[in-house]
C-alpha cells in the first residue's frame, strides 16, 4: 500500500472516529496482540476483548520511559513501558511510533525474549509487542518490557507514542482485566528553536494533526520569557488561551481538548494556535490544526 493510500485510510478513519473499537477481534493473544490496538488515531485497544472495564478506569498506571522530549534524528534510545497495577498477574502491550500524518517512524527492535516487533494492521504500522515469555504470569505488583528505538533520519517532525498496556487477572479468559492507554509526544531535535539562528521561540506543528478529541501543541523557547499560547478560529475570534505567563527556557507541551474556555465543545473545523510575547507580537510562525469530529 503506498504511502498516499496509507494516508488516505488514516483520514477517514479519524474523521469517522477517533477511538474504534474493532468487533471480532478474539481471544486473550498471551503470544502477543493483534496489530493496531494501541489507542493511536484510527485504531482501537484492547477493551474490545477485554470488555470488563472501561480504559482507564483502574487504579493502576502506565508509562512510557527512556524518551526525550526532543529526540535527535538517527539517535537509538531504550524505551521502557512499565505497567502496575495492584490486582494484575499477568501483563501485555503493544505500541507504535508515528508522524503526524500517521505513518509509523524509526525502527524498532526486541532487546531480549520478552518482546517482539511486528507490521501489520489497517495502516502498515510497526508495533513493538509482549511474547508469550513476556506476560510474566503469577507476577504481581507491576511488569515492564524494554524495546530499542531508533529514531528516524532527519525531517520526520514531531512524533507520538502510543501504547496500551493489559494488566490482566490471569484467570485464563479475558474478563476482569483492566486496559490502560497513554501516549509520548516528542519533537525532533533539529527543527526547535535551539537549532534556528534568531528566534526567540519556535512554535512547532501540532500532534496528531487532524485530531479529535485533543491535539498537543508544542513550542521551544531559547530563553526565559513571558509567553501566550492561544487558539482561535479562522474568524480570528479567540477560542481559548491554554496558557498566559512566564516559562523557562526549553520544550513546552500543552493539550487542547477541542473546546473554549468554558469548556464547550468546539465544532469540525481549521483552528489556529499563536504563541505572541506580553507586548502582543508572535514570536513564531503560528500554526494550523483540524478538528475532525
Amino acid at each position: 500500500m503506498s504511502k498516499p493510500q496509507r494516508h488516505a485510510i488514516f483520514m477517514a478513519a479519524v474523521l469517522g472516529a477517533f477511538l474504534v473499537i474493532r468487533p471480532g477481534t478474539a481471544g486473550a493473544f498471551s503470544s502477543g496482540p493483534l496489530d493496531g490496538l494501541t489507542n493511536a488515531p484510527g485504531e482501537g485497544n484492547c477493551t474490545g476483548c477485554h470488555a470488563s472495564f472501561p480504559l482507564n478506569s483502574g487504579t493502576g498506571t502506565l508509562e512510557v520511559l527512556g524518551l526525550p522530549a526532543l529526540y535527535t534524528p538517527g539517535s537509538a534510545y531504550l524505551v521502557e513501558i512499565r505497567l502496575a497495577d495492584p490486582a494484575a498477574a499477568r501483563w501485555g502491550f503493544e505500541f507504535t511510533i508515528i508522524d503526524g500524518q500517521g505513518d509509523s517512524q524509526g525502527s524498532l527492535s526486541p532487546v531480549d525474549g520478552n518482546t517482539q516487533v511486528s507490521t501489520g494492521g489497517a495502516f502498515g504500522r510497526t508495533y513493538a509487542k509482549h511474547t508469550s515469555a513476556g506476560t510474566n504470569p503469577g507476577q504481581t505488583g507491576q511488569n515492564s518490557w524494554t524495546v530499542s528505538w531508533t529514531a528516524p533520519p532527519a525531517g520526520a517532525g514531531g512524533l507520538g507514542l502510543f501504547v496500551a498496556g493489559n494488566a490482566a487477572n490471569g484467570n485464563g479468559t479475558n474478563s476482569g482485566d483492566r486496559i490502560y492507554a497513554t501516549d509520548f509526544i516528542m519533537a525532533e531535535e533539529n527543527l526547535s528553536a535551539a537549532s534556528l539562528p534568531g528566534p526567540v521561540a519556535e512554535l512547532m506543528p501540532c500532534f496528531p494533526n487532524p485530531f479529535n478529541p485533543r491535539t498537543v501543541v508544542s513550542f521551544e523557547l531559547a530563553e526565559d520569557a513571558g509567553v501566550s499560547l492561544t487558539v482561535f478560529d479562522v474568524r480570528g475570534l479567540q477560542v481559548r488561551t491554554l496558557h498566559r505567563g512566564d516559562l523557562p527556557a526549553g520544550v513546552h507541551r500543552f493539550v487542547w481538548q477541542g473546546d473554549d474556555a468554558a469548556g464547550r465543545p468546539q465544532p469540525s473545523g481549521l483552528y489556529i494556535a499563536r504563541l505572541t510575547g506580553p507586548d502582543g507580537r508572535d514570536l513564531s510562525a503560528p500554526v494550523k490544526m483540524t478538528l475532525a469530529r
